[in-house]
């Protein structure tokens, strides 16, 4: 007959001529009693509080005399006497609380030659065990969405356990499973590329493999051509918006891929004085990729561009990406152009683009600081902008070089401008063709994951962080913008996939 156990849970509300106990008291294993007042007994709050109280502490005394029990069975199934064991404290930081309970281990005797042996997994120095319930409710319902501060007296608050949980080792508990997250996911990068065959690096072992002989994939010629006779402003314009660089890929067919950097303040080494003020503020980076295809998405977070373009190498060979046209988005940074095009260097159907939003906003600012006043640059700009979001770059190129000295007030921003569009030709497409045919401009998406996990938690004024805290938090809000945390916080895996409803 099987061992199973049965739990019951027996709450009673009863009159009695006891008298008024401000505390609850230990009648049995799991068992408090407490005698409320009259007053407090009519009281809806009065009561619900109380009783709550009453019920953690049963809940977990229970919780206690249970696992010590289990244990000490499984102990004796190992030496059939307790002489042959040690009692240690196990420390449970749980969703009911934290609970201290004695735990039985079987140590080495004649014939066990192995190692002492627990029923729980073994734990360090003064280490915890933090249960699923616990990660879900101070993670991703607490140090996800708000301070440590705040999520920990929230935490043990609706515990009914005050002071338990103090918000630093709250704050430790995250940036742990953070990095364990990251580490996990450098394991199963590196299993996937064993699996198929890629260095360690991310690149094939075989250059001539198939990813080097595949073609992109582009919308029909008749339909190019037809939004290309929309969107021309004048007939002059047609040949260099048909002839421009960017090709028009099937979405159905692609896999959008959006980069971006971002930094919040770090915190410094040392609280002490500096002989001397630091001159440079220093920042905590976090590399972001937002992955999307047909309408799903997967955020990857990390230390830099090179260690998340090799995650994102990793992402794509599991899910049978690679099949697909990769379109990158991007804000202009050259590290981002040149970590994409070392790390895909063996891949034909790439394409990347230079996100629209912010090529324009760097024309606004170099022509602020180049030209001569608010009028003339906007002057510049209503010629400027046109051709640039119709994809004609030499025609913007030659109307900037042309510019009455007159009007410049800082030729060296003017010529810097000028530079960026020439370095940046290759990644500027015919932004209005595109739009007209469906397709992205923007990297918006990779823009957005930004925020929900780097931005809006860790940019408030006053905040500051280390490197490894800023992205071990970060890590932890993708994993459940991904909809991992569930799978990771049962199992210590991650399914490295789009999330699917079950």
């Amino acid at each position: 007959m099987a061992d199973n156990y049965r739990i019951k849970v027996q709450v009673e509300i009863e009159k009695c001529a006891d008298a008024v106990m401000d505390e609850f008291t230990r009648t049995g294993v799991g068992q408090f009693e407490r005698i409320i007042s009259l007053e407090q007994a009519q009281s809806i709050d009065a009561c619900e509080q109380i009783l709550l109280q009453t019920n953690y502490a049963a809940l977990r005394d229970a919780f206690a005399g249970h696992c010590n029990r289990v244990s000490r069975q499984y102990a004796l199934e190992i030496v059939e006497e307790l002489e042959g064991c040690e009692v240690k404290p196990y420390r449970v930081e749980g969703e009911l609380g934290r609970i201290i309970f004695d735990s039985y281990w079987a140590l080495p005797g004649e014939g066990r030659a192995d190692g002492a042996k627990s029923l729980f997994p073994a734990l360090h120095a003064q280490g915890w065990y933090r249960t699923t319930g616990f990660k879900e409710i101070g993670m991703v319902y607490g140090t996800v969405e708000g301070s440590y501060r705040k999520s920990s007296t929230l935490i043990n608050r609706v515990r009914h356990q005050e002071d338990a949980t103090p918000f630093r080792t709250l704050r430790e508990n995250s940036e742990y499973e953070g990095r364990q997250i990251m580490g996990q996911m450098k394991q199963q990068a590196e299993e996937i590329f064993a699996e198929h065959d890629f260095s360690a690096e991310g690149m094939p072992t075989d250059m001539t493999v198939e990813y080097s002989q595949q073609k992109l994939v582009t919308l029909p010629k008749a339909q190019v051509t037809q939004a290309v006779e929309v969107c021309v402003p004048e007939p002059e314009w047609k040949t260099e918006m048909t002839n421009n660089p960017i090709r028009y890929e099937e979405p159905t067919q692609s896999t959008q891929i959006s980069l971006d950097d971002v930094t919040v303040k770090r915190q410094k080494s040392s609280r002490k004085q500096d002989p001397e003020p630091e001159k440079k503020r220093k920042y905590a980076h976090n590399t972001v990729a937002h992955i999307a295809h047909e309408g799903n998405s997967y955020i990857i977070n990390g230390y830099n561009v090179a260690t998340v373009v090799r995650l994102v190498v990793a992402f794509l060979l599991h899910n049978q990406l690679l099949s697909n046209n990769l379109i990158f988005f991007v804000d202009g940074y050259k590290s981002l152009y040149t970590a994409i095009l070392s790390a895909f260097s063996w891949f034909s159907p790439l394409q990347i683009i230079l996100d629209w939003y912010h090529l324009e906003k760097r024309c606004k600012e170099q022509l602020s600081m180049a030209l001569k006043g608010r009028i003339i640059r906007n002057a510049l700009l209503e010629q400027l902008l046109p051709c640039l979001w119709h994809g004609c770059v030499e025609r913007a190129i030659t109307l900037l070089q042309t510019v009455e000295p007159a009007t410049i007030k800082n030729q060296d921003a003017l010529d810097t401008l000028i530079g960026y569009l020439q370095r940046n030709r290759p990644y500027l497409p015919c932004y209005s063709v595109r739009k007209q045919l469906g397709l992205r401009n923007s990297s918006n998406q990779g823009e957005k994951a930004n925020d929900l996990i780097v931005s809006d938690r860790q940019k408030h004024n006053g905040m500051s962080w280390s490197k490894s805290g800023s992205v071990a938090l970060a890590t932890i809000s993708a994993l459940v913008r991904n909809q991992e945390y569930k799978r990771w916080f049962q199992s210590g895996s991650l399914s490295f996939s789009f999330y699917t409803a079950l």
